[in-house]
């Protein structure tokens, strides 16, 4: 499961140089279930879209568990982002830096 979601970071991250949003499909059998993440961060950002640019809607501390029903990633240039779920996005969708968390 971590492989899978590996790769589609990694791709993402590649095809991202070139400026272009990627948004990647859900990760096999965890999509079922979907995908939890630990912060590791000391402080970490959730943003309204996945870029550095976005405003950040919500900041979460080292050791809180977000998550989402999907394990969707994305990646603007060099940064690579997951998704969660959170009240503050207008569409209940925030994004996080996939450095800033680790899946648990």
């Amino acid at each position: 499961m971590r492989m899978n979601r590996l790769t589609t970071v990694v791709l993402a991250a590649a095809l991202g140089c070139a400026g272009v949003l990627v948004v990647g499909p859900p990760a096999g059998a965890a999509a079922a279930s979907g995908c939890q993440y630990k912060v590791v961060w000391p402080t970490a950002g959730v943003y309204e879209n996945p870029n550095p640019n976005s405003v950040v809607v919500k900041t979460k501390q080292a050791g809180d568990i977000v998550g989402a029903s999907t394990c969707e990633g994305a990646s603007y240039n060099e940064y690579g982002y997951v998704l969660v779920t959170t009240d503050a996005a207008a569409d209940r969708r925030g994004w996080m830096r996939a450095e800033a968390v680790v899946q648990i």
